[in-house]
């Protein structure tokens, strides 16, 4: 007979859920990070290289602020002075700097008041210091007066957010590159690739050591589980772990949405162990949590007063759809799974105007698909990845996906065993 928990123990479990998992913001403690080796590696060689700085980037969702939050909190353990800010929507190379430069504290003599001649120490903001304007040269400056003494790396989180032309950061990178300054700037940001991302500082590409962020593995995710399941003394059972890396697409936010709310579920029950069932309440909680941009586009794209219509179904093909490396499909490539849907074989005419208006300027239903190429060599993919797992979330709660299709799309998408019971 399974063990079920005291009143004390879910009350306490329910707290320690929000800790073990982290759905809503970035993993900041290091017990709880998983994955990942081999972009700190690269993080770490860029950081000890005399004169090197790092880009990382990837997808929206795949954990790079999570991976700057790691990496910052290991440097601390090594002594060395690091400080990251996030780039917001307006900033400028001067008021990024302002921000840097509060985040470092210094010490100043100054005269005691009084008669004796004794000068005490105050603490004080760099940013009360360093006089205006920021250019590059006085940036230079600084940083080569810092790093006299110790290291100092700076992680400009979101830098993808800075829209106006900002030479003043190839600039800077350049003249600390050149003149190897020990300091490192490390620069994070939403791209495909490193062009996307610095397409305004090409001339610093040599400068920057190029850290890419993939989707997670599926043992990365797995660690995430198992790594939560440990803080709780609870156990995830097997099938539910596989379904839950299956539909999480390697995006670790995913993993901790879904695994938090099926554990809380499991809770609530009163019990240790996360089965299918818990799982499958889990979802449900799972889609009406999800950011709201990520709901209102899914109803945007999907939304008729004809129940008739095709946009749900189609929308779902595509999720399931076979993509290749860069995660493009084609329209031939929609047809296996609409078919599994609908019971229905639709040629690609019957579903190549949902694409379209999928993919187009029609605001009414997006652009939620990202078309590429030319007339019949067009290839898709979903324009923000957080969209496609919460589309396949969508069609098991709405029983549009049967367990034959569930299980084949599992098996095809991770080579790994398919869950024995679904839903």
């Amino acid at each position: 007979m399974a063990q079920l928990m005291t009143n004390e123990q879910q009350k306490q479990m329910i707290f320690e859920c929000g800790r073990a998992f982290s759905p809503s913001a970035p993993i900041d403690n290091m017990a709880l990070f998983a994955g990942r080796i081999s972009q700190i590696r690269l993080a770490s060689e860029a950081v000890s290289a005399r004169g090197g700085h790092a880009i990382i980037f990837g997808e929206r969702g795949v954990g790079k602020t999570s991976l700057a939050n790691i990496i910052k909190s290991l440097l601390a353990m090594q002594k060395i002075l690091t400080v990251k800010v996030n780039c917001a929507h307006g900033d400028t190379f001067e008021t990024i700097w302002q921000k840097v430069f509060s985040e470092i504290t210094v010490t100043e003599e100054r005269s005691a008041v009084g008669f004796a001649q004794q000068m005490n120490q105050v603490a004080t903001s760099l940013a009360d210091i360093v006089q205006s304007p920021l250019d590059p040269g006085t940036v230079k400056r600084v940083l080569n007066q810092l790093s006299q003494n110790q290291e100092c790396v700076i992680i400009l989180d979101e830098f993808d957010r800075l829209k106006a032309k900002q030479y003043s950061f190839a600039d800077t990178v350049k003249d600390l590159s050149d003149n190897s300054t020990k300091a490192t700037i490390v620069f994070v940001g939403v791209a495909n690739d490193v062009d996307e991302l610095i397409k305004e500082h090409a001339s610093i590409d040599r400068c920057l050591a190029q850290i890419k962020m993939p989707r997670m593995a599926s043992h990365e995710l797995r660690e995430i589980l198992n790594k939560a399941s440990t803080t709780l003394g609870m156990t995830f059972n097997p099938d539910v772990e596989t379904l839950i890396v299956l539909l999480s697409n390697g995006l670790p936010h995913y993993t901790h949405l879904l695994g938090n709310e099926s554990a809380i579920v499991a809770i609530e029950d009163r019990s240790f162990d996360v089965d299918m069932k818990h799982l499958h309440k889990g979802i449900e909680r799972a889609l009406v949590k999800q950011q709201q941009a990520i709901r209102e586009s899914y109803r945007k794209a999907t939304d008729s007063p004809r129940k008739d219509t095709l946009f749900k179904q189609v929308l779902l093909a595509c999720a399931l759809a076979e993509v290749d490396a860069a995660g493009f499909f084609r329209s031939a490539d929609v047809r296996e799974p609409l078919y599994e849907i609908t019971g229905k074989n639709y040629e690609i005419p019957g579903f190549s105007q949902h694409l379209d208006k999928f993919s187009g300027s029609d605001s009414t239903r997006g652009p939620v698909l990202e078309k590429s190429g030319t007339a019949r060599r067009f290839r898709f993919r979903f324009i923000n990845p957080l969209l496609q797992p919460y589309v396949i979330m969508k069609g098991i709660a709405e029983r549009l996906i049967s367990q034959d299709l569930l299980v084949a799309l599992m098996t095809k998408a991770r080579p790994e065993p398919a869950p024995n019971m679904l839903f």
